[in-house]
């Protein structure tokens, strides 16, 4: 019988030689417990160095650690877990020991300019069937959400998205409610809610610096990743902002979307678009590294500051090293960020300081929203006492805007019946922010919450004083056009 054996070993061991998978992969396939993650107290940090693998409540992170969005959903994960661990963990209840977090991630490279969705399909695989954590969170990226969304769902494991906003992904809730109940999305609030949160802001921009100026500030143009979660975004602009109840603007016609790999040549020819249709603000709406190039295009164009300026989204404007990487070229630039180092809500400017303090930049909304997100795997847990999906599914659902939420570092965390985060101040709005002369202001946002641009607002909770707090300002001989 040994013999045997020895001789089918030997026949299995040239045949995987022969198909070049090599002696590396033999023996991990005849390893005992090969394939399987071990999991461990070195995946929960500040836990005792003691504890069973039972103990672990696995969270798995799917992101592009390249980049400064997974980059923050992985140091936030592992900031919030350190917190909860070191404060005791978690308790459940019919358990003698407590609970502690686990954090592991994979990286599924889709904020690539030249996106693959077979690599973030592979990570997700990888995460799932080899990782195998209890619950998983991440994402930024619509086009590679949805190529991996199903693979979770298939496993009904609840998955909360902390960066993809487009409302086809949470869209799935609704129609296939049995299947699709075990995604939510914590943050960024959806397309729909922020197109209305950027509308608010232009409006209200526009308005006070016609009503200031005695000049009309209206005309707008839109510059864009080409990508679908932009599309449905400009559309709400366009309608919105020439058919506003308070205050009308004057759509260019200039709708300029550019691919991911666009070049420094291409962005100052889009420019020139801009410009030619007399164009005074510009909505950018950019997610991928373009946001870069768009900025320092906008700074190396002459004059350009006095024609127009951008008031929109860049993600890569939120980060802090922003202002050097563009070399000042992002000056009076606008944007929407999550989170600021303001009270925007009591737990808001502890975190921001927490983070700066572990990882010397300023946290991206991708690193708020998997924070809150740790936090509310918590609450859920302690709340069910269980690690059943269908009853966590019900007690993440009590999470309303009637019910006033969960207090979060982004906003006070609710959803609503597609599993979208609740839009609107105390809930899902964005903070907006200028930078000026190498740093960023908190700017006064009327509509959007409570501030007061001329005093501190103290008394008016959940935001508290503001820092920072400043109107916006123009650049120097802006151009008006009446």
């Amino acid at each position: 019988m040994e013999s045997l054996t020895k001789r089918i070993l030997a026949i299995v061991l040239i045949a995987v030689i022969g198909v070049g998978i090599g002696l590396g992969a033999w023996f991990f396939l005849l390893t005992p417990g090969a394939g399987e993650y071990q999991w461990s107290a070195t995946d929960c940090p500040g836990a005792p160095t003691d504890i069973r693998e039972d103990q672990i409540i696995k969270v798995g992170i799917i992101g592009d650690m390249a980049r400064a969005v997974g980059q923050g959903q992985r140091n936030a994960g592992l900031m919030a877990a350190e917190e909860i661990n070191t404060a005791g963990g978690v308790t459940i209840a019919g358990s003698a020991d407590p609970y502690y977090i686990g954090i592991v991630w994979e990286d599924s490279d889709e904020n690539n300019p030249v996106l693959d969705t077979a690599t973030a399909v592979s990570a997700a695989k990888r995460l799932i069937n080899y990782r195998k954590p209890h619950f998983a969170t991440g994402s930024s990226r619509t086009e590679a959400a949805l190529a991996y969304q199903s693979l979770f769902l298939e496993k009904k494991m609840i998955f909360i998205n902390t960066g993809a906003a487009t409302t086809t992904l949470t869209q799935k809730v609704l129609d296939d409610y049995n299947n699709s109940k075990y995604y939510f999305q914590i943050s960024p609030t959806n397309t729909t809610a922020l197109a209305y949160n950027l509308i608010t802001l232009v409006v209200s921009t526009a308005a006070f610096y016609t009503l200031l100026s005695g000049h009309n500030i209206t005309r707008f143009s839109i510059m864009r990743d080409a990508l679908s979660w932009t599309e449905g975004f400009r559309d709400a602009l366009v309608y919105n902002l020439q058919n506003n109840p308070n205050f009308n603007l004057t759509y260019t016609g200039a709708d300029i979307a550019f691919p991911q790999t666009v070049t420094p040549t291409q962005m100052a020819a889009h420019w020139n678009t801009i410009v030619a249709n007399n164009t005074q603000l510009v909505i950018p709406i950019i997610a991928s590294d373009a946001g870069l190039i768009f900025a320092e295009s906008y700074g190396d164009l002459p004059g350009l500051g006095q024609t127009c300026i951008p008031i929109g989204i860049n993600v890569l404007g939120q980060e802090a090293g922003f202002w050097t990487e563009t070399a000042g070229r992002c000056n009076y630039s606008v944007g929407i960020d999550t989170v600021f180092e303001t009270n925007k809500t009591s737990k808001t400017l502890p975190f921001w300081n927490a983070y700066k303090a572990e990882y010397a930049t300023d946290p991206v909304y991708t690193a708020s929203g998997t924070y809150d997100t740790i936090y509310q795997l918590k609450w859920m847990l302690e709340a069910t006492d269980s690690f059943d999906s269908d009853v966590n599914v019900i007690q993440l659902e009590t999470l309303t805007k009637s019910s006033g939420g969960l207090e979060g570092t982004g906003g006070f965390s609710a959803y609503d019946a597609s599993h979208s985060p609740v839009y609107g101040y105390p809930f899902g709005v964005g903070l907006a922010v200028q930078w000026m002369n190498g740093a960023k202001k908190f700017l006064y946002a009327p509509g959007l919450y409570p501030s007061d641009p001329f005093s501190t607002i103290a008394g008016a909770p959940p935001y508290g004083t503001m820092l920072n707090q400043s109107l916006m300002v123009l650049p120097p001989n802006f151009h008006f056009y009446d």
